[in-house]
Formats: structure tokens, C-alpha cells, sequence
């Protein structure tokens, strides 16, 4: 018989006999659902943070902030630096000339949830070049703020979050009074952890001089250099120029790593739970095969099905886990919006982090499974037959 058929018969025979030892393959499939479970739930709050990586930023997209500042809080750029900027070469422009270059100013805001903790967001203020440069944000309900009037936009996670984010509310920051007069949403990005403004009005009501990062669209990626090197080279201003990703992964790398290690440690640490959940039923199911397997061995099966056909149990016991598992973690956390110290994310289960549960369930299978494996195919026919 080859070796294929004898893994075959073998296989069939020790799947077969899961019924009769229903308790312990119930603890492992019990065990790899919660693994896998609990491992989605995390990478899902990694894969919604992705936003934060400048991965989903455009590749022509570059950011201007003052020499030596690594984050806004940091920066300052003044009104004449901005107009230098503007007319650098390799900015996309409209038809009128208009360039796509957007202004911000930002300040921290303190709110209160719905469920009655508090939390912060930012308002950030944008300059009219906006309009142009980021026409993917839309009004949802209400309207647009106007300039030189205190007023705001709302993203939508933030009104889904926090209290006193209706239309006609009002917000009280350092003194200065300001109305919401319209939701907005379609970004995904990292826009959705923020309140919108007029950047000359923020500027006025915290009493600065300075916008603190200007975002530029260029006419290509390739324009990048020469956009820098003009304006890295002008004396006139000092300023820093980044790409879009690069700003990002300078202000949010950690972050993504972070959650990333927390992930898999903790998946491995659940993991190694799950192993041992696999080992007991293997355990199992090759002692109440001990005759079967030694007379199988008498007849001529090698070491190597037996060995083969156990850990394929093993895994086949780790499937039903893996997809129980995705399914819960699918259902429960797939698009739920989170806000980790004011980043307002989405969770996301993608197809990538679905295979990676299988990938992990079937690890389990095949580690739990190897001691027994070995086990089985060591175990000397004369010993077996006569314990039988």
C-alpha cells in the first residue's frame, strides 16, 4: 500500500472516532475559537489603524512644517512663509492658477462621551485651499462652516461618540463660544478624529500669528525634489519638507507597532493554551487506537502515515475553531469605531487577517498534534498488543 493510501485509511479511521471522544476535541475547538477570536479582534484595531501609517496617503502629497519641529504642537508657519510656499514649483494648480496647498492650525478639545467618560479630539482650522485639495469630504447633514464665524463641522464618528455634536449645539473652548453647523464624513482617514474650522478664525480665537502645517499636492510624485529643494534652499523661510507617509510614520510609527506586538503576544500567549487543548485529545485519540495502530504496524504501515494522519486530525480540529472564531470576531468588532487617546478608527476584518487566523489555527493543529504523533508512530507493536 503507498503511502498516500495508508495516510488516507489512517486518517479516516482516527476522524471517525472524534464522537467517541467528543469532550476532549470540544476543548480544542472551544480553545482555538477563542484564540483566533481574540487574535482578529486585535489585528482588526491594527488594520483600522493603518490610516495612521500614510500608507492610504497619496503619493503626491507632501507636508511643510518649521525646521527642527517633529509634530504640529511644534511647528509654526507664518503668513509670508505660506505665500512662499504657494508659489513654489511642482504644486498642482486649477485652471485659475488656484494652487492646491491647505493651511491648518490646530487645537486640542475636551468633550464627553456618550457613555460618560471623557475624551479629547482636535479642531483644526483649514485655509480655503481645502475646498480644492480635499474635495473627498462631504457634508452629511447641516452645512459648511463659513469663514471670520465662529462656527464647526463635525465628523461623523465624533457625533456618533460624544455628546452635545448636534446641529445648533455649542462648544466652549478657552472662553470662545462656537456652533456646530454640519456633520461631515468620507474620509477614513485621520480626519475623522477632528472638528473642521476656519484656520483665520482658529487663529484669532487662540490668539496666534502662525498656522502650524501646510499639506501640499504636487503635480506628481516625481515633483517631490524639486518642491523641496526650492524651498529647503530659500533663506527667506526655514522649513521642513516630507512626504505625506513619511510625516505619518513619523508621528504614528509607534503607535502601529504597538499594537501590532500587543496582538500577537497576546495571541501566542492564548495560543500556547490552545496547544495544549490539542495535545490532550491527541493524546487521547492515539491511546484509544493503541491495538488499532499496533496491528496496523504488524501488517506493514510505516511510521510516516501514522505520524502524517495524526497531525491532520489535529489540524481538522483546529478548522471548525478557526472559522467559529472569525465569525465571532467578524460580527462583534468589524466596523466598530474606537478613539485611542482622540484617534477615531475604524476596527476592519479583512480577507488578509482571515487567513492569518487560519494560518494560526492550523499551527495549533500541527503543534498540538506533533507529541502525539510521535508518540504513535514509536509505540512497539509487541508493547501495544499486549496492553490491549
Amino acid at each position: 500500500m503507498t503511502f498516500f493510501k495508508q495516510t488516507l485509511a489512517l486518517t479516516i479511521t482516527g476522524l471517525s472516532g472524534i464522537p467517541q471522544r467528543r469532550g476532549s476535541s470540544f476543548v480544542t475547538v472551544i480553545s482555538v475559537t477563542t484564540v483566533v477570536a481574540v487574535l482578529l479582534s486585535l489585528l482588526a484595531i491594527g488594520e483600522g489603524a493603518q490610516i495612521f501609517t500614510g500608507r492610504s496617503t497619496p503619493p503626491n502629497q507632501a507636508v511643510v512644517m518649521s525646521r527642527g519641529a517633529t509634530n504640529p504642537a511644534q511647528s509654526a508657519i507664518t503668513r509670508d512663509a505660506l505665500a512662499i510656499i504657494s508659489d513654489a514649483p511642482g504644486i498642482k494648480r486649477e485652471a485659475d492658477g488656484t494652487p492646491w496647498v491647505v493651511a491648518t492650525s490646530f487645537a486640542s478639545v475636551d468633550a464627553i462621551k456618550k457613555d460618560g467618560k471623557r475624551g479629547n479630539f482636535y479642531l483644526v482650522g483649514f485655509s480655503p485651499g481645502v475646498d480644492v485639495a480635499q474635495t473627498n469630504v462631504k457634508i452629511i447633514k447641516g452645512r459648511k462652516f463659513r469663514p471670520a464665524v465662529r462656527e464647526l463641522n463635525v465628523s461623523e464618528p465624533i457625533y456618533k461618540q460624544y455628546r452635545g455634536m448636534e446641529i445648533g449645539d455649542t462648544i466652549n473652548l478657552r472662553g470662545t463660544v462656537w456652533t456646530i453647523v454640519g456633520i461631515f464624513a468620507g474620509s477614513d482617514t485621520i480626519g475623522d478624529s477632528v472638528l473642521r474650522a476656519d484656520a483665520d478664525t482658529v487663529m484669532s480665537a487662540f490668539a496666534r500669528t502662525a498656522y502650524q502645517q501646510v499639506t501640499v499636492t504636487l503635480n506628481s510624485k516625481e515633483a517631490f525634489k524639486t518642491f523641496k529643494d526650492a524651498l529647503t534652499s530659500n533663506p527667506a523661510i526655514q522649513v521642513e519638507v516630507k512626504t505625506g507617509e513619511e510625516n505619518m510614520k513619523q508621528n504614528f510609527g509607534q503607535l502601529n507597532t504597538l499594537l501590532d506586538f500587543v496582538a500577537y503576544f497576546v495571541g501566542t500567549v492564548m495560543a500556547s493554551g490552545a496547544v495544549f487543548g490539542a495535545l490532550n485529545s491527541l493524546y487521547a485519540s492515539v491511546d484509544a487506537r493503541r491495538r488499532e495502530i499496533a496491528t496496523l504496524r504488524a501488517i506493514g504501515f510505516s511510521s510516516g502515515p501514522i505520524i502524517v494522519s495524526v497531525l491532520l486530525e489535529g489540524m481538522t480540529l483546529a478548522l471548525p475553531g478557526a472559522f467559529i472564531g472569525a465569525a465571532i470576531a467578524t460580527l462583534a468588532f468589524n466596523g466598530n469605531v474606537v478613539d485611542v487617546q482622540g484617534l477615531i478608527f475604524k476596527l476592519t476584518v479583512t480577507p488578509h487577517l482571515l487567513l492569518i487566523s487560519v494560518f494560526w489555527a492550523l499551527a495549533i493543529g500541527l503543534i498540538g498534534g506533533s507529541l502525539p504523533a510521535m508518540r504513535a508512530a514509536r509505540l512497539p507493536v509487541a508493547t501495544a498488543l499486549r496492553a490491549t
